[in-house]
C-alpha cells in the first residue's frame, strides 16, 4: 500500500537561505560583469568618461544592494562570514555616499564646459554675421535685414541650448547622486544589521 506524502513534507528539506545565496551571488556576479564592461577602457582623466561611468554604476547599484542583502540573509548563521560581509557593506556604503561628491563636482565642471563650448561657437558665428553686416557685398543674395534676423535667431538658439544643457546636467546629476546616496545608506544599514549580535 502506497503512502501519499503531503506537499509540506518537501518544504522542510529545502533551506531558503541557500536559495537566497544562489540568487544573491548571481546578482553580484552580474553586477561585476557589467562593471568590467563599463570600465573598459578606463580613462579616469576624461570628465565625460567619469560622468558616464558613475551614472551607469548608480543605475546598476540596486542590483548590487539586492545581491548583498540576499547573501547577507544566507550567511546569518555563519558569524565570521556575516561579520566580514557586514564590514564590506559598511565600507562600500560609505564609498557610495562619498562618491556622490565627485559626481556633483564633475557635473558642475561638465556644465561649465558645455556652456563655454556653446558660447564659443556662438561667438564665432556672431563674428561672421557682423563681418557680413559690415561688408554687405561679401555675402551675395543676403540682405542686411536677413542678417539681423539671423543674429536674433542665433541669440535665441544659444539661450535655449544653454538652458537645455543646464537642465540635462541637473537631472542627470540628481538621478546619479540620489541613487548613490540611497544605495550607500542602505548598504551602511545592511552592514550595521549584519554586524550586530543575533537576538536569542
Amino acid at each position: 500500500m502506497t503512502t501519499l506524502s503531503s506537499p509540506n513534507s518537501y518544504v522542510g528539506s529545502y533551506n531558503p537561505k541557500g536559495l537566497c545565496q544562489i540568487v544573491g551571488l548571481a546578482c553580484l556576479a552580474g553586477f561585476l560583469v557589467d562593471l568590467a564592461v563599463i570600465t573598459f577602457p578606463p580613462n579616469l582623466g576624461n570628465l565625460q568618461w567619469r560622468i558616464g561611468f558613475m551614472q551607469q554604476v548608480s543605475d546598476r547599484s540596486i542590483i548590487l544592494l539586492f545581491g548583498l542583502a540576499l547573501v547577507m540573509f544566507g550567511t546569518l548563521d555563519f558569524r565570521r562570514m556575516r561579520r566580514r560581509l557586514a564590514m564590506f557593506c559598511l565600507i562600500l556604503g560609505a564609498t557610495f555616499c562619498l562618491s556622490s561628491i565627485l559626481v556633483i563636482r564633475d557635473g558642475i565642471a561638465f556644465q561649465q564646459e558645455a556652456l563655454k563650448t556653446i558660447s564659443s561657437q556662438a561667438t564665432q558665428v556672431q563674428s561672421q554675421i557682423q563681418k557680413a553686416q559690415s561688408n554687405p557685398g561679401s555675402v551675395p543674395n543676403v540682405t542686411p535685414e536677413q542678417l539681423t534676423q539671423l543674429s536674433s535667431q542665433l541669440s535665441n538658439q544659444v539661450s535655449a541650448l544653454k538652458e537645455t544643457a543646464k537642465t540635462t546636467t541637473l537631472r542627470t546629476g540628481i538621478s546619479s547622486v540620489g541613487n548613490l546616496i540611497v544605495v550607500g545608506l542602505a548598504l551602511i544599514g545592511l552592514g550595521q544589521y549584519g554586524a550586530r549580535p543575533p537576538k536569542n
